[in-house]
């Protein structure tokens, strides 16, 4: 997996892409641990090609991190994890524009 950076005033976005698993998701919480909480803060999964359950729990972790201080957003979701995101029902509780 890979992550990279950008930033823009407050908001910070995380282009993250590969597998988000077992082995990745500790790779994600470190880069959303860097971000101050009362940042913008914007997931780009375009290039995400699989997402465990590890990985579903660092994305809710982010956002609950964010949660009444800063934004939260999941933009550029893949048909796949999409798919995902709602069998679990947290397409429904997490604002996402794919």
């Amino acid at each position: 997996m890979e992550i990279t950076r950008t930033t823009d005033g407050n908001a910070v976005m995380l282009s993250v892409s590969g597998r988000l698993d077992a082995l990745t998701a500790p790779k994600l919480a470190a880069a959303v641990g860097q971000i101050p909480d009362t940042a913008d803060l914007v997931f780009d999964f375009e290039g995400l090609e699989y997402i465990s359950s590890c990985g579903l729990r660092e994305v809710v972790r982010a956002q609950k991190k964010t949660d009444g201080k800063g934004s939260f957003l999941i933009v550029r979701m893949p048909v796949g994890i999409e798919d995902v995101f709602r069998m679990t029902g947290l397409f429904e509780r997490l604002n996402i524009l794919s």
